[in-house]
């Protein structure tokens, strides 16, 4: 059975501080919108970073400064509109949600300039990782409720992402990675 479940504004999932990024990364961007580089710069106090956009001669387009510990960075054209997005991971508490945890930003470019596409970062359990597969499917890895794990599969509908299915669920931690990893 599958299930259609909307993303809310919250996640679940306390990080572990090893799951954090290197302190730079570059992602190459070339799609019939925007042909050029997103730069992820760790801040020098260690607990920020700066997402900056580069054209193909290597100007600063735009900035966006997240005061937040990132784990994890990937893109892909999530809502299937021809455009590259960014997704962030970050670690961080919420109004609703005051506990420091793992979250998903998705932004958009759009003429040269960062904004936000979706800052709903609740998936349906604890959000442990993700990554992005073809046709801008988000894959995430979660702890259920049993304190097991499953790899969900999510899409772009309207106005955020939902659930497809859980293509493995209630699996150990070792298995859930392999099979997340592959």
């Amino acid at each position: 059975m599958k299930w259609l479940v909307v993303l809310l504004l919250l996640s679940s999932c306390a990080p572990a501080p090893e799951e954090t990024l290197s302190d730079r990364k570059v992602l190459t961007i070339n799609d019939r919108y925007f042909q050029g580089k997103a730069l992820f710069q760790r801040l020098t106090s260690r607990t920020g970073f700066k997402l900056s956009l580069l054209n193909a001669a290597g100007d600063q387009l735009d900035q966006a400064v997240f005061p937040y510990a990132p784990y994890q960075l990937d893109t892909a054209d999530v809502n299937n509109d021809g455009r590259t997005d960014i997704l962030v991971g970050l670690i961080k508490s919420t109004t609703f949600d005051p506990i420091k945890k793992k979250r998903l930003f998705i932004l958009r470019i759009d003429d040269g300039q960062i904004r936000p596409l979706w800052l709903g970062s609740k998936v349906c359990q604890e959000l442990v990782n993700f990554k992005t597969l073809e046709g801008g499917i988000v894959q995430t890895l979660e702890k259920t409720k049993a304190g097991n794990y499953a790899i969900g599969r999510y899409t772009w509908q309207s106005f955020g992402l939902i659930l497809i299915n859980y293509v493995h669920n209630e699996k150990s931690f070792e298995e859930a990675l392999q099979l997340f990893s592959s």
